[in-house]
């Protein structure tokens, strides 16, 4: 056995030993010292605001954070990019204002989306039992539209969410969309500027079927699927016969459209989490199912940008999907 002062290493062995209030020392000028007094463990920076970083982005580190007992942990999934608790875990203190304009959506869990014409109130001469038990039923913030569109093509799922589902006229097509009528629903009375630091990202899964059908989600002015028509968009757009049948990465700036590949081929009876970021720069990122797929340009300043999920059969037969929520937020200006 081998002493140095507080240290001691045993013979023969790969341990080494630091006793109490022993302190390692990182950096020329000790910049980050490590510190066990006996009760507590410190990691003690020498300056404010240093950065501890776990992987580069590449190579990754899984966290596992127990409680009393082995079942209660939270954990980093790192390759999932997901952080989840487990057991009897519970978070506290969660229930305080964020720093930024926050908005939440869970499919079908509050009625569901219905043409405009069912969710705007009756007029006052014409209410009727009818008319009132589909308003009630109707999701007040969102609504569907398109080719053939009508209410009972969105359905509850008995597995979570809604189904979405076209009627098979060869060109119908579902897609929702907030209620664009002014003061109906914060999703549209608040703006999502690409000057305003916005992420949106939402959940859904493919049908059963995957050929002959137009998949699009994302920020976009119109909700048409064609990427030519809007000027400034960034949104996810999957047509089998274009791109291989992967996911394209789309965003448009002033009219100049990009198309990217995804790298992600579409499979049927599959989830997806999309979600587009712009940061303070006005550059968009696009991810899915956790991994970045593409990195724009800067975005055109001050555009308003509409949340928009839509299906589109481009052959005569009935084509469906499944949305399980949408979340957006930005920045308070």
């Amino acid at each position: 056995m081998s002493y140095q002062p507080g240290i001691y290493t045993e013979q023969g062995a790969t341990e080494r030993v630091f006793k109490d209030s022993s302190i390692l020392n990182f950096g020329t000028d000790k910049d980050v010292a490590l510190q066990f007094d006996g009760t507590k463990w410190t990691i003690v920076p020498l300056a404010d605001d240093t950065l501890a970083e776990y992987g580069n982005g590449t190579l990754s580190l899984d966290r596992k954070w127990y409680g009393n007992i082995p079942t209660a942990y939270e954990e980093l999934d790192a390759s999932l990019s997901q952080l989840g608790l487990f057991g009897p875990m519970r978070p506290r203190g969660f229930n305080k204002l964020p720093r930024r304009l926050e908005l939440k959506w869970v499919a079908g869990a509050s009625g569901l989306p219905q043409l405009n014409a069912v969710t705007d109130p009756p007029a006052a001469d014409t209410y009727n039992t009818a008319a009132i038990l589909a308003l009630l039923n109707a999701d007040r913030h969102f609504e569907i539209l398109g080719n053939n569109a009508s209410s009972d093509d969105v359905t509850i799922s008995a597995e979570g969410g809604i189904k979405m589902e076209t009627d098979g006229g060869g060109t119908d097509a579902v897609i929702l969309l907030p209620h664009l009528n002014a003061g109906q629903s914060p999703w549209t009375s608040f703006t999502w500027g690409t000057d305003q630091e916005v992420a949106w990202e939402g959940h859904i899964k493919t049908g059963s079927a995957i050929t002959s059908e137009v998949i699009w989600a994302g920020l976009k002015l119109t909700n048409t699927s064609v990427t030519a028509t809007d000027n400034d968009q960034v949104f996810f757009r999957f047509a089998p016969g274009t791109n291989s049948g992967k996911w394209q990465a789309v965003y448009s700036i002033g009219g100049t459209d990009t198309e990217t590949d995804s790298g992600v081929t579409v499979a049927a009876d599959t989830e997806y989490h999309l979600l587009v970021t712009i940061d303070s720069s006005r550059i968009a990122r696009f991810y899915i199912n956790g991994a970045l797929v593409e990195t724009s340009t800067a975005l055109t300043n001050a555009t308003d940008l509409i949340p928009y999920i839509g299906i589109l059969e481009s052959a005569a037969a009935a084509k469906h999907m499944y949305v399980y929520g949408q979340a957006i937020s930005r920045k308070f200006a």
